[in-house]
């Protein structure tokens, strides 16, 4: 479907009876626990929250809104009927035909249906979730961040958390070496701010976009374009000249400054590893010039809770099997990324064949951030950790299946950087290699296993798979 804004795609949810309307919780831990809590249901629904305690009615929030399958599958335009390799398989081929469909520009939109500048900015009529209990303060964590690189011109839309400070104030956290980073270290070595336009709320596609690793001078406006089916429809910000989100919710407009000009305490924050692996530590601040918003504004809220993922299809599993594959690596049967875990699944054609997709794989954008790389054989799946760890436990020779790779580019967040390594921004870890593959040398005589076969399976499915229906 074509999701014209974010009140579309939520109408539908409430059609499709995805939605649950939650009234008078509060943003101090409430919001949080209500979220995690609707996670964990076997329905996951997306959860809309009004009458938030201590802001005006109809100033929402909107949670849980990709957690769950068929609803990722109605954004990427995937059929429900397929099992999760064939949806992955499928998005994976689908993205080798990706063509940008640049952003619309349009005069205005209803995200300026109210405008407000300078002394007039007030960021707390919004409400901020203070998601986690041990939580440094109030954040908002499910943002699309217009930045555009001084001397390319590339257009760039990333995906960051921002912590509140005051009215006009709030700090970022942005990883090193992403897009955004390396834009505004530019502005800030020519002795300048960093213009950018914050989206609140948006329709899903483009804050999916927002989230996905493209290579350098891809925007991700282009990309979104591309995934819906149609332009993003964006107007000239009033105080940036950005191109902003014509029906975002929210945009905040203001600039990031230089480390000289202003720093603050950012953090900790629970992240998306389950653990406050990054702890509190001063970054650059960002002062906002001003606010946009439509009446009853939607406020998008993603916070990082264990088993709430971002999903199949937007996994970095995906990226990593195009760009295997754009290697020249042949047979590859699947891949999944979960957890800093990358897991490749091949039919072995060669000697070294594990090892090359192995180090492929970390050689790539998508496969950072990792702990383990684990290749197995086409027989397994990828996607049922249960089938991995029994090739791990019954294929992979502890003496000579296991590599370190080390020096591998990491990020601070990371819980198991050591502290000495943040201090003096080390951010590179090291990535164990398994090869839980039969050896190939002697391929043809490793035990057979007890599995039935495919075929079998299936014969015995369709004659007596009545008697099992759930």
């Amino acid at each position: 479907m074509i999701f014209t804004d974010l009140r579309h795609y939520i109408s539908t949810l409430e059609k499709l009876g995805q939605l649950t309307v939650i009234e008078g919780a509060s943003c101090d831990l409430e919001i949080g626990a209500i979220t995690e809590m609707a996670t964990s249901r076997p329905n996951s629904p997306a959860v809309l929250f009004d009458s938030i305690r201590g802001y005006k009615k109809g100033f929402r929030i909107l949670t849980n809104f990709l957690a769950h399958k068929s609803r990722e599958r109605l954004v990427y335009g995937v059929a429900e009927d397929l099992s999760d390799s064939e949806a992955v398989r499928y998005w994976k081929d689908k993205l080798k035909e990706f063509k940008p469909l640049e952003p619309c520009h349009v005069d205005s939109g209803p995200v300026k249906e109210n405008v407000l500048v300078e002394d007039d900015v007030d960021l707390a009529k919004f409400p901020w979730p203070r998601w986690h209990e041990r939580d440094g303060g109030p954040y908002i964590c499910a943002t699309s961040a217009i930045t555009h690189d001084p001397d390319s011109g590339f257009l760039n839309v990333g995906s960051y958390r921002y912590m509140l400070l005051n009215k006009n104030t709030m700090v970022a956290h942005i990883g090193s070496g992403h897009h955004g980073d390396v834009i505004r270290k530019k502005y800030w070595a020519k002795g300048k701010s960093c213009p950018v336009a914050v989206s609140l709320g948006q329709e899903p596609a483009l804050f999916e976009a927002a989230g996905t690793n493209l290579s350098w001078g891809v925007s991700e406006y282009g990309f979104a374009g591309w995934m819906r089916g149609a332009p993003v429809e964006v107007t000239k910000g009033v105080v940036t000249d950005l191109p902003i989100p014509a029906r975002a919710e929210v945009v905040l407009e203001g600039e990031m400054l230089p480390p000289e000009h202003g720093m603050q305490v950012e953090g900790p924050f629970g992240e998306m590893s389950g653990y406050y692996g990054g702890g509190a530590r001063p970054a650059p601040v960002t002062v906002i010039k001003s606010v946009l918003y439509r009446n009853d504004p939607i406020v998008l809220g993603l916070p990082p809770f264990l088993g709430a993922s971002r999903g199949l299809l937007s996994s970095r599993g995906i990226l990593i099997w195009n760009e295997l594959e754009a290697l020249g690596i042949p047979n590859i049967i699947g891949v999944n990324y979960s957890w800093g875990m990358t897991i490749i699944a091949i039919k072995q054609a060669y000697p070294g064949h594990a090892m090359r997709a192995a180090h492929g794989a970390l050689g790539g954008t998508a496969g950072y951030h990792g702990r383990f790389v684990i290749v197995v054989d086409d027989d397994i799946d990828p996607f049922d950790l249960d089938d991995v760890l029994w090739a791990v436990a019954t294929r992979c020779d502890p003496e000579t299946s296991l590599d370190v790779c080390r020096r591998i580019w990491s990020y601070k967040i990371d819980p198991r950087l050591p502290k000495d390594k943040k201090e003096t921004g080390d951010y590179t870890g090291a990535v164990a290699i398994i090869d839980a593959c039969k050896p190939y040398h002697w391929i043809d005589e490793f035990p057979r296993t007890t599995k039935i076969s495919e075929e079998l399976l299936k014969a015995t499915e369709e004659k007596w798979g009545k008697f099992f229906k759930e």
